[in-house]
């Protein structure tokens, strides 16, 4: 335990100002340990494991910080909703004076916004289930936070996206990092720069590579600088272990055990995202017509296989000549 104070010199808890707290009683390793008695070994993967989440967490702290003061000060009438008023809030969609966009309460139905009527660098979707929702704008940083069975399509978010308490979601982004924390059988579609965070209490997630598109992608993707040739979508980092306090996922007498992270998802199992194009012909200049994110071989292959499988149906189902056969074959080779 000695050895691991002295990683105070380099890491320090507590508030601003006040007198930092000894690193052995801010972990969860030595904060009930008897000066007296030998404290329990501990292995160091479990020590970097922490560190590292404490780490995350305290970036993503910064980066909420730096928002706020980018945007102006807040009022008291412009503090985030609080989930469970979420359900009685009449306003699905609102605009803080930070440039906060909250999307709220949203069930049962889709919903739309283009870049146009996104009026902030910050998007908060809060409390939405069983609905598909579309914000196809350029952000700085996205908040995903306690929907389920629900489908959410973000445009570009240049900075960072966080998904947290959602059960049963389908997330499709291109982002510069994105962090994933204490969510349920959920699957992320993926175009990131740096590899997916996974922290906290997570079960049955599963990643993916990016699977969509709609006209102003590559646009918006320029403009918070987010680069198609990366895609770390299939490197998820999990950080920290299970909390040993939480009775309902770490039953009592049972170890410390380290997070759990995404599984690929099976090629065969993959399938492109259409985007309705609601707005044909008012996108001005060059607009993305592909996924500007390249498949993986696996993926690729998964697709002509199912394009086959059309073209072989279609064949069946209709007599054709082989002009009309070979015409049919080069358009589905063209996409």
């Amino acid at each position: 335990m000695e050895r691991f104070e002295h990683l105070g010199f380099l890491i320090q808890f507590g508030e601003k100002g006040a007198d930092p707290v000894p690193l052995s009683q801010a972990s969860p390793f030595f904060a009930n340990s008897d000066p007296d008695m030998p404290a329990a070994p501990v292995s160091a993967a479990q020590i970097h494991d922490w560190l590292l989440q404490k780490i995350a967490d305290a970036l993503e702290r910064i980066a909420e910080r730096a928002t706020a003061k980018e945007n102006g000060p807040s009022s008291g009438s412009d503090q985030d909703v609080a989930m469970a008023d979420a359900n009685t809030n009449s306003t699905k969609a609102a605009t803080s004076s930070r440039g906060l966009v909250f999307i709220e309460g949203i069930s049962k139905s889709s919903y739309v916004k283009q870049a146009s009527e996104v009026k902030g660098s910050s998007l908060k979707v809060l409390n939405c289930h069983e609905s598909v929702i579309y914000i196809l704008a350029p952000l700085k940083y996205a908040t995903i936070y306690g929907c389920s069975d629900t489908t959410i399509v973000l445009g570009a978010v240049g900075k960072a996206l966080r998904v947290e308490h959602c059960e049963r979601v389908h997330v499709i982004v291109a982002a510069k990092r994105i962090c994933i924390a204490n969510c349920r059988e959920c699957t992320f579609f993926l175009g990131v720069n740096q590899r997916p965070l996974i922290v906290g209490d997570n079960h049955k997630l599963q990643v993916a590579p990016y699977n969509t598109f709609y006209p102003e992608l590559e646009e918006h993707m320029n403009q918070v600088g987010i680069e198609p040739t990366i895609n770390i979508w299939n490197e998820p980092l999990p950080l920290g272990v299970v909390d040993p306090h939480d009775s309902l996922s770490h039953p009592a007498g049972v170890s410390d055990v380290q997070a759990e992270t995404a599984a690929l998802l099976d090629p065969d199992q993959f399938t492109n995202f259409l985007i309705p194009n609601w707005f044909a012909g008012e996108v001005p200049g060059p607009t993305t017509k592909d996924n500007p994110f390249p498949l993986p071989e696996a993926y690729l292959a998964s697709q002509l296989k199912n394009l086959l499988e059309i073209f072989a149906s279609y064949i069946v189902c209709k007599e054709i000549n082989e002009f009309q056969l070979c015409k049919v074959a080069i358009e589905i080779c063209n996409g």
